[in-house]
């Protein structure tokens, strides 16, 4: 039965964990409240992602795993405000939470898979890793990191027999049929995305997978 590492239990990753368990997987939940994990629904691990001691236990306590996916999402108010006139700690959630947690599922969940010779490793980002927009300086910064944390990933556990991606979701969130006038992204299909990458074959695996909703008015 394959199984599923998922951190950031409490939205998209549950969203995730549930459709896959729908699929006869199982799951591993990891988050920082006693709530989250006691409300997954599959078996739950708390534990703060930035902290390497806490993360080398997730790791070695869920076993083996075959997919692993990072929803993790940093406090803080969203995109971190107006260049000029934000607070002057607005860049601490992106550099002390979200890229030392980024950082730590690659090397320590990508050292875990390639020890036992291959897998799948999805980093979810916003996308403001493709642009920056006005009043998310400080999170673009912080997706654009992740982006490159991604690349590097992708190009080194390749070898080793690992499947990196960065799923770039480019809207907000929303659920099936709500009323949004397609402008957000229903995250059952992001859970659709997640399974579909993990399934490729190694003759064309994808790396960076972006998603926007029909209603988005900005294209690439």
């Amino acid at each position: 039965m394959p199984q599923l590492l998922v951190f950031g239990a409490r939205n998209l990753g549950r969203v995730i964990a549930e459709h896959l368990i729908s699929q006869g997987w199982e799951a591993t939940g990891v988050a920082r409240s006693e709530e989250t994990v006691a409300a997954f629904p599959g078996r739950g691990l708390q534990a703060d992602l930035t902290d390497r001691d806490q993360m080398r236990r997730v790791v070695e306590e869920a076993g083996a795993f075959d997919l692993a996916v990072n929803a993790y999402s940093p406090k803080g108010r969203f995109g971190g405000g107006d260049l000029t006139t934000t607070d002057d700690d607005a860049m601490a959630p992106y550099l002390e939470q979200l890229l030392p947690e980024v950082f730590s599922f690659y090397r320590l969940v990508g050292a875990s898979l390639a020890e036992r010779g291959g897998g799948t490793l999805i980093q979810v980002t916003g996308g403001s890793a493709r642009r920056a927009l006005p009043g998310r300086a400080p999170w673009a910064s912080g997706a654009a990191a992740t982006r490159a944390l991604s690349q590097a990933a992708a190009n080194e556990l390749k070898p080793k027999g690992v499947h990196a991606c960065l799923l770039i979701c480019d809207g907000s969130f929303g659920g099936a049929g709500d009323d949004d006038g397609g402008t957000k992204i229903d995250t059952t299909e992001l859970a659709r995305a997640v399974q579909y990458l993990h399934g490729q074959g190694r003759s064309a695996w994808t790396h960076e997978l972006v998603v926007t909703p029909v209603g988005d008015r900005w294209t690439p």
